[in-house]
């Protein structure tokens, strides 16, 4: 409970959801030196209003990075980089691209050379491995 984790209680997880709001513009509130803490994201999910539909929600998300120093960061880190992505998963129920007929493509051809391209797709086509 340091005053430091009290004014960025923001950084006590990684991820937090509330419901859009345009007064909601900092994730440690809007005067974070002059706080005495609480405010921010630990006061607005106190709050428990609920994300539905009709309610654009807010993702929050805070990485913070362990460093450990070396001589080469002296006397300014050149970089340290983070990164996520969110990506679906069961969004759809199915994929409709897997039902498609199958068609062969005529413009499509093997690069080893130009006398073997035909005889391989044909052989890829009819189901044969081609060495």
């Amino acid at each position: 409970d340091s005053a430091v984790a009290r004014r960025g209680g923001f950084a006590t997880k990684n991820l937090w959801v509330t419901p859009h709001s345009d007064q909601e513009r900092f994730p440690s509130g809007d005067h974070t030196v002059m706080s005495e803490g609480g405010q921010g994201l630990t006061e607005w999910v106190q709050q428990d209003r609920p994300i539905g539909p009709g309610c654009d929600p807010v993702i929050w998300h805070c990485f913070g990075v362990s460093h450990v120093p070396r001589p080469e960061d002296f006397p300014v880190m050149p970089v340290e980089s983070v990164s996520w992505q969110l990506k679906a998963f069961g969004f759809f129920c199915g994929n409709d691209s897997v039902d498609i007929p199958h068609a062969p493509n005529k413009a499509s051809t093997c690069c080893r050379s130009p006398n073997s391209a035909s005889a391989t797709s044909d052989a890829v086509l009819n189901g044969m491995h081609a060495d």
